[in-house]
């Protein structure tokens, strides 16, 4: 059994990332925020002992490095559930299992919770960790996987709703795990110093 986790990031550039978060704090900070978000994850990440890849949005500028002997690629074209796809297409044509893909903003990712990601998909074909805004944080399939993600509607209250009827109406069974909220605002950003997540 082959298992891979994918980290769908940015290069952590002011003015490039958080862009809802920088309108309010100024894009310094907000860089400052995701670059701290994006290497907890990674942390995480790689701790579980499986291959990571991070996945950009764009091609590095140099700007930002990213951790020593950590596969890195770019992202495919098209929408974000486009370039999930391909990731995962990716991964299955490598001969990978089970892959999961997670978001570079959920300051609630740890070890723990990816390993228990990756369990469910020794049950289920499809695992989601939604997301308290309405999307998810984590989603992952087991080999050779399935498009849970044509037609559904990205940044929106309505992700994951509608990806549960996208995988039901293709007869596909998942399992959800714990639901995380990530940082896109300043009140996420008080949240998590309120509860002492840094």
């Amino acid at each position: 059994m082959r298992r891979c986790l994918v980290v769908f990031g940015r290069e952590p550039v002011p003015g490039r990332v958080k862009t809802r978060l920088a309108r309010e704090t100024g894009v310094e900070r907000a860089a400052a925020v995701y670059a701290a978000l994006l290497e907890r994850t990674l942390a995480a990440a790689v701790a579980t002992g499986v291959p990571v890849v991070l996945s950009l949005a764009e091609a590095c500028t140099g700007a930002w490095a990213p951790p020593p002997g950590l596969r890195v690629e770019v992202q495919g074209h098209g929408d974000l559930g486009q370039r999930m796809l391909e990731a995962f297409s990716r991964r299955f044509a490598e001969g990978v299992d089970r892959v999961l893909l997670i978001g570079s903003d959920c300051p609630g990712v740890s070890r723990c919770r990816l390993l228990e990601a990756l369990e469910v998909l020794s049950r289920a074909p499809v695992v989601l960790g939604p997301a308290v805004d309405g999307g998810y944080w984590a989603v992952g399939q087991r080999a050779p996987g399935v498009d849970c993600f044509s037609g559904v509607p990205w940044s929106s209250p309505e992700t994951l709703r509608a990806t549960r009827q996208r995988l039901r109406r293709l007869g596909v069974p998942w399992e959800e795990i714990e639901t995380l909220a990530d940082v896109d605002t300043v009140e996420d950003l008080e949240r998590l110093d309120g509860d002492g997540g840094w």
